[in-house]
């Protein structure tokens, strides 16, 4: 009867250890950052979700993001996200947009939840990672580097400045409509994207400028053969804060990108 003891005492005490590695290891998988903040300027809010539930929390240039994170931007607000292989994103003022786990697979980066967002995917080894954005009704499939997201109530628009990207309903997948450079679709609540569509050049230019109001601003993408010394202020993840491009670009010009744009 003591050996029986003893080897229930023994099984009790590996099943507590085993629990207590597998609470350790969900915890480190959760503190794994999944973006930073390169930029930010006007009404910011980020909250946190924490053991005790949701709290906001003061984020500055250079902090981390992590899984969870949910970026509320206000009038005026702006806020450039950079990933770890160099990848960044705009965040427009009156957005809303959760970060998600890179880490897993497939590599679900924001969740754009309304608002206005420009992207950039750094390439790897000539190609862009296979990155995702969802939407409350799409699901958009990075296939190439520069593409806005607008999210209504009930609608997302995917603008495609660069490379291509698909874009599918949420609830069906593998409905997919292919985006080149220069066209644009809808997709509406639980109905599948629209077949592709013509934009002129600079569209949304106005919403990713580091002065909204002033459209007319120097734009992104623009002058890629500078290499001025950057203070850090022009849109990571256009042609500064990459190796080898200018960091003292401006952000989001549509217009000048390069990537073969069609005319309307």
């Amino acid at each position: 009867m003591p050996e029986i003891a003893f080897i229930n005492l023994c099984l009790k005490a590996f099943a507590f250890i085993f629990i207590v590695a597998l609470s350790v290891i969900g915890v480190k998988s959760q503190n794994l950052a999944s973006a930073k903040i390169l930029s930010s300027s006007g009404s910011v809010q980020i909250t946190r979700q924490t053991a005790g539930g949701a709290s906001r929390v003061k984020l500055r240039a250079g902090d981390e993001l992590f899984a969870g994170d949910v970026i509320k931007t206000g009038a005026f607000g702006r806020v450039v996200v950079g990933l770890k292989d160099g990848s960044q994103a705009i965040i427009s003022e009156n957005t809303t947009v959760e970060i998600k786990d890179t880490n897993n697979s497939p590599r679900t980066i924001f969740n754009v939840l309304r608002g206005k967002t420009r992207i950039k995917i750094e390439k790897l080894g000539g190609k862009p990672n296979p990155y995702r954005i969802t939407t409350p009704t799409t699901v958009i499939a990075v296939r190439g580097t520069i593409f806005d997201v607008l999210v209504s109530d009930d609608e997302t628009k995917v603008f495609v400045e660069e490379g291509e990207v698909s874009v599918a309903l949420l609830t069906a997948p593998d409905n997919q409509v292919i985006l080149s450079p220069g066209q644009f679709t809808r997709v509406k609540k639980d109905q599948p994207p629209q077949p592709p569509q013509q934009f002129k050049p600079g569209r949304n230019n106005e919403h990713f400028s580091q002065t909204p109001a002033n459209s007319r601003g120097r734009s992104g993408f623009d002058n890629p053969s500078e290499n001025n010394p950057g203070n850090g202020n022009g849109f990571p993840g256009s042609s500064g804060n990459a190796p080898g491009r200018n960091p003292n670009a401006s952000p989001g010009n549509s217009g000048n990108a390069g990537g073969g744009r069609r005319k309307p």
